[in-house]
């Protein structure tokens, strides 16, 4: 179990049937993980009837789901995401969707984010040149939670001295995703508001004066001949604050809580900063940011000898899946030398499992796979290079608490407390 906090759980109890208040736990809620592990044995598609949404728990049935595209949609994103920031690609399915993810998926991947690299390093020194003189740091709010957003405002060409405005529409906004509260919802509506009013005339401006920066070329690119209007891309610019900001900044505290609580795994990075990029494929896998991803089922469809009817919200539980022992040997042992994961890099086109490696299903599979993947990676590893040259014998600080907190669909340290030597 994660954290310092020790508590006593408790859910294999023989002859026991797994109900939905177990789910809705307080012990469940500080660690979900041996109740998982016995619903992938007893209940590995089940009916949480509190929320009314099927879960699905075992590896297999989320690969199966994830490739799905005839019976599952994934129009539930108009309910939360599309509430706050308008229509996105996310809502889409079929045709629509492909079309609206050719036109911006390009800039992500390959030789045309390799410029975006600089304002990686550029980003992430200048927010560790700010880190206390004393030699304890919060790494979640002196790094993580800023990182992903300020490398976002730089690379879409945004005032530079606007971060800190930035950084609190993109706090606003996640928090207006939760869903039953509407009083964050309406905060968070009005923060994509002020974004899109922000963006609007710089928009205008890079139609008819493009830039080298994204938001020009995200104006001007098209796919099937089509292009994406004014409140599409404003909409876009949000999606793309809270989704690369989110997946990043938690799974960059996740990855440094997880090496500061094994400090053999920890003594191999910092002796060797290549291994930042296995350090983050185990993570993804291990303690995935992101807990999973919701589908609705559009036809009836069968998983592990149960069918779930038409009309029906469907959980794809991506962090139970990765924790599946049937596919990944010892799976709460965090390592980065896994000999039964694929390190290194993703695995957006499938799961294969060749040569006994399996990928990880942190960035879901498919048409629908995470399209900030390798800005996360990339964000994740170049970041903790540069950290490692300011903050020389890391350790946890004598405060920390590296409990773990569920929230929003998320899972991640609220602080990450560490100590440690001046360079």
């Amino acid at each position: 179990m994660e954290g310092k906090k020790q508590f006593a759980v408790v859910f294999h109890m023989p002859g026991s049937t797994i109900t939905s208040e177990m789910l809705h736990s307080p012990e469940h809620v500080i660690d979900p993980y041996p109740l998982w592990e016995r619903m992938r044995h007893d209940s590995p598609v089940f009916l949480d009837e509190v929320t009314n949404t099927w879960i699905l728990t075992r590896y297999v049935d989320c690969v199966a789901a994830f490739a799905n595209y005839e019976d599952f949609s994934n129009r539930l994103y108009r309910d939360t995401l599309g509430v706050v920031f308008g229509p996105t690609m996310l809502d889409k399915d079929g045709h629509e969707h492909v079309v609206h993810r050719r036109i911006v998926a390009p800039e992500f991947v390959g030789k045309r984010f390799a410029p975006y690299c600089e304002a990686i390093e550029r980003n992430s020194l200048a927010l560790i040149e700010k880190f206390p003189s004393e030699g304890v740091v919060d790494l979640v709010d002196a790094f993580t939670t800023r990182l992903p957003v300020n490398v976002i405002v730089d690379m879409l060409g945004m005032d530079q001295r606007d971060h800190d405005r930035f950084h609190t529409w993109y706090t606003t906004m996640m928090a207006g995703l939760a869903r039953f509260n509407s009083e964050k919802q309406e905060l968070g509506i009005e923060a994509h508001e002020q974004l899109a009013e922000y963006v609007a005339p710089i928009i205008e401006n890079r139609q008819s004066c493009p830039m080298d920066d994204l938001i020009s070329k995200i104006v001007h690119a098209e796919a099937a001949g089509q292009r994406l209007t004014v409140t599409e891309i404003q909409a876009f610019i949000s999606l793309l604050l809270v989704a690369g900001g989110e997946t990043t900044d938690k799974g960059i505290a996740n990855m440094w809580t997880q090496l500061l609580l094994n400090q053999d795994q920890l003594s191999l990075v910092l002796d060797d900063h290549n291994l930042f990029d296995a350090a983050f494929s185990e993570m993804m896998r291990h303690s995935p940011p992101v807990l999973g991803q919701l589908r609705y089922s559009v036809n009836e469809v069968t998983f592990s000898d149960v069918t779930i009817p038409p009309n029906q919200t469907v959980y794809i539980q991506l962090a139970s899946a990765n924790n599946d022992e049937t596919i990944f040997q010892n799976p709460r042992e965090f390592n980065i030398d896994r000999s039964d994961l694929h390190l290194n890099k993703e695995r957006k086109g499938g799961h294969h499992g060749d040569e006994g490696k399996y990928g990880h299903l942190g960035f879901g599979l498919g048409k629908h796979f995470c399209l900030g993947y390798e800005m996360a990676r990339l964000e994740a590893v170049i970041g903790s290079s540069l950290l490692c040259e300011e903050m020389r014998n890391p350790r946890l600080a004598s405060a920390a608490d590296t409990t773990f907190i569920t929230k929003n669909a998320t899972r991640s340290p609220l602080k990450v407390l560490i100590e440690y030597d001046r360079a």
